[in-house]
């Protein structure tokens, strides 16, 4: 499929696309089920009728809290097809979480695990929708996916007419590292042309077979995998719950070829103790995103996976931005994240948004076709990070190359000023994962009454390792100036996460806080 074709196509139609020209090829397998792609369609097109049938209308929005199943495929592009708009969210949130992300996007119809039950509990999402829908379990007053699908019979759904341009596929809640989560909205155009794109910058072809552990509700397994396995007619293995011994599991038993993770995917993925005994032979190529991966990590994908991996740069409310080339330089893969992708463009900016020379480190704007219509009813935010050009403000450091790549700094917002000097965590979080025994290390800026703020080294030890303060603090003094080095180390058994796999900053600093003051 050429760029322009998929560029005009809804997302419906990309994997209607997709079923007309390979029906029999295997389209998906969750461990449960496996569909070809003209089984995909089907249950797509009743699930599509199902929800027309009980009066879900074009813009209408639908929620869905599911883990990584055929179902939850199915679901989302039968929303799309009746021109609805799907609102996705983690399946771990608790009750307020929930009822925040219903409440604002007004959902219609809500699409729920048995996992959603037990956690936030249906009764207490029930009067905010029109109705629940349960997947994979029953319960008592709710309707199962199977009955919505009985209960329409032979409807056959209107026709909508979609501006893949214009309309809105999905508002997608960001991870909400301050305050409550806003919701990004994305068209039918940015999805579909960020999954091409991305199939095309890593040689994609309908002979891979793509490993989808990112959640499907987040950015990277929705835009990156999902997307870009299904405009190249790609088979997808799903997986619901990431292990790494199943991850490497799956990878031999399916001949997994295309391994897009985030960097503790492939950290813990390395370092578990049964990773010799796998063939990962199939491999050939993969994606880190998410969050910022240690050139120790990428170094140890390519030499003990042997994957030509790529690096590259992406948020909710922009989709996919920039990627390494397929076969690029150690250097490239190892200090940037690529240059920006066909179709998109990027700067660096000041405090006053005006560019930077290049070797300055500054805010990286960007302007392209993933870039969000805006946050779903909030119109000053949205003001606050998209100027009257289209450009969007991403909040990230970064430093532009003069051949347009780009070196990722950190987060403007994590940023330590120590008594008048920038200190980037993530320079020292890259010279900690060099240690032989650092599994994951974090970086944050503590409250200091002399300098303003310090910063503490969080660090989780590979297993069976030991290691102290002075050791650390010793190791990072040799490679950086001493300003840089922390002043503080922490040991701990496990780094928060979100679903997606990036360190919860805002969380563990709030933890080492609070275990300081006690």
């Amino acid at each position: 499929m050429s760029g322009s074709q998929c560029e005009l196509l809804n997302v419906y139609q990309l994997l209607e696309a997709s079923s007309q020209k390979r029906p029999d090829k295997e389209a998906v397998y969750d461990r449960t089920r496996r569909l070809t792609y003209a089984e995909l369609l089907q249950e797509t097109d009743r699930i599509a009728a199902a929800l027309d049938a009980k009066g879900i209308k074009q813009g209408d929005r639908v929620g869905v809290s599911l883990p990584n199943w055929h179902e939850t495929v199915a679901i989302y592009f039968a929303v799309a097809k009746i021109g609805a708009i799907l609102v996705p969210f983690n399946t771990k949130y608790r009750l307020h979480e929930a009822q925040h992300i219903i409440k604002d996007s007004g959902i219609k119809l809500l699409f729920v695990s048995a996992e959603f039950d037990e956690q936030v509990g249906v009764e207490s999402v029930a009067p905010l929708v029109q109705g629940v829908v349960s997947v994979r379990f029953d319960k008592e007053g709710i309707i199962s996916l199977e009955s919505l699908i009985e209960q329409a019979g032979n409807h056959v759904p209107a026709l909508v007419e979609i501006d893949p341009v214009r309309d809105v596929f999905c508002v997608l809640y960001t991870s909400g590292t301050t305050g409550f989560p806003k919701g990004a909205m994305l068209t039918h155009r940015g999805m579909v042309w960020s999954g091409r794109t991305i199939g095309e910058s890593i040689h994609s072809s309908p002979e891979d077979v793509y490993l989808i552990p990112a959640p499907l509700f987040h950015i990277f397994g929705m835009g990156i995998n999902l997307f870009a396995a299904i405009s190249m007619q790609s088979k997808i293995v799903l997986m619901d719950v990431y292990k790494a011994k199943e991850a490497l599991e799956l990878i031999q038993q399916e001949k997994v070829t295309v391994h897009h993770a985030v960097p503790t995917m492939y950290i813990l993925e390395l370092n578990h103790p049964d990773f010799a005994s796998y063939d990962l032979s199939s491999l050939r190529t993969g994606v880190v995103g998410g969050a910022p991966c240690p050139a120790e990590t990428i170094r140890a994908i390519k030499e003990k996976m042997r994957m030509n991996i790529c690096n590259s740069f992406g948020m909710s409310e922009i989709g996919s931005l920039t990627i390494t080339a397929y076969q690029d330089t150690e250097k490239n893969i190892h200090e940037t994240i690529g240059k920006a992708i066909p179709g998109a463009e990027a700067k660096i900016v000041n405090d006053s948004r005006e560019p930077v020379p290049f070797g300055e480190v500054g805010e990286i704007a960007c302007r392209s076709f993933g870039v969000m219509k805006g946050y779903y009813n909030n119109p000053e935010q949205t003001s606050q990070v998209i100027d009257q050009d289209g450009w969007f403000y991403t909040g990230d450091l970064g430093v532009m190359q003069p051949d347009g790549y780009i070196r990722f700094v950190g987060r403007k917002k994590e940023m330590i000023i120590r008594g008048g000097y920038n200190i980037y965590p993530g320079e020292i979080e890259e010279i900690l994962y060099q240690h032989p025994k650092v599994l994951q290390a974090a970086v944050i800026g503590l409250p200091d009454p002399v300098m303003g703020e310090i910063a503490c080294a969080v660090i989780k030890l590979k297993a069976d390792e030991q290691s102290s303060n002075e050791e650390m603090l010793a190791y990072v003094k040799q490679h950086l100036a001493d300003y840089k080095v922390p002043k503080q180390v922490v040991f701990t058994e496990s780094l928060p996460a979100t679903a997606s796999g990036k360190i919860q900053k805002l969380k563990l600093k709030e933890a080492i806080l609070k275990q300081a003051s006690h």
